[in-house]
């Protein structure tokens, strides 16, 4: 019996301090994110985030689960602390993070969620990386982030400008942090007056090609809403959906992201364009390789 009461208590703390833990993260995220919105560098950037939003930005993604990993990363692994969160999207939340050494990391925290899970099967499905889908939710989620995970990795042995991956562990993804100190890089989409914009799309042009004949994947959803520009030059993020060039609708793909590309800098003043040239030109390359 005196068993069993201690099996009992050793449950009870154990929730105790899993309930702490949770509520240092939030009071932690809360508490940078009215940092970030006070800070004057860039203010028009960081929109304002009300005590709802704020509340779901955590409950979206600190789920049981979640909140263990998060503890051994902070009690053991490469974590020292969460700061903040940098954005709020429909698959993921990204926060701000310190590792051991005091250097910043993002933390991509996607969200178990069975809605996003649908959408995800058109971009898994066909890819002939992953023979077997699973039908757990959660396990489609994990299978995503693996994906952005290996997808980065990819890239970045390409040479090519994305967040160079550091970790992964079920839903968490940890990765190079994009910005200058607490203020993460703005997106292509926010930035008013592009330096030279004829540069930023041949680099842009170059990624989508280099992507497609040398790391053999294709973004699938790439835009301005996906683009860090950092240090005035393009950094590509969101790579969780990119899928192989053997992928089934890899063309249907390579054609959207060289229009949307290609839409953006004709709205920002670039003339003459012409993606279906540069649609040919990566697919003629491949032939001759």
């Amino acid at each position: 019996m005196e068993r069993d009461n201690n099996d009992g208590n050793n449950e009870i703390e154990e929730e105790k301090e899993e309930e702490l833990f949770k509520n240092d993260i939030e009071e932690s995220l809360r508490e940078s994110i009215d940092n970030l919105q006070k800070i004057s560098i860039d203010k028009k950037r960081i929109r304002k985030i009300d005590e709802s939003k704020k509340r779901a930005a955590i409950d979206s993604v600190f789920d049981e689960r979640t909140i263990i990993q998060l503890n051994k990363l902070l009690t053991n692994g490469t974590l020292e602390r969460i700061k903040g969160i940098i954005s709020a999207g429909k698959e993921a939340n990204v926060y701000l993070a310190y590792d051991r050494q005091g250097k910043e990391v993002a933390i991509k925290i996607y969200k178990i969620d069975s809605n996003t899970s649908k959408w995800m099967r058109n971009y898994i499905i066909g890819d002939p990386r992953f023979k077997k889908i699973p039908n757990n939710i959660s396990k489609i989620i994990y299978l995503w982030a693996s994906k952005e995970y290996k997808n980065l990795k990819r890239a970045h042995a390409a040479g090519l400008k994305v967040p160079e991956p550091i970790f992964i562990k079920n839903n968490i993804l940890i990765m190079e942090y994009v910005g200058f100190g607490p203020t993460p890089a703005p997106k292509l989409k926010d930035i008013k007056h592009l330096k030279d914009p004829t540069i930023i799309l041949r680099e842009i042009s170059i990624f989508i090609k280099t992507l497609y004949l040398d790391a053999k994947l294709v973004h699938g959803d790439l835009s301005e809403f996906n683009i860090l520009y950092h240090n005035q030059k393009p950094v590509i993020i969101d790579m969780s959906q990119a899928v192989s060039i053997q992928h089934p609708k890899v063309e249907v793909f390579l054609v959207r992201d060289i229009k949307n590309i290609f839409n953006f800098f004709l709205k920002n003043g670039l003339k003459d364009l012409d993606p279906e040239s540069f649609y040919y030109e990566i697919i003629n390359e491949t032939k001759k390789r």
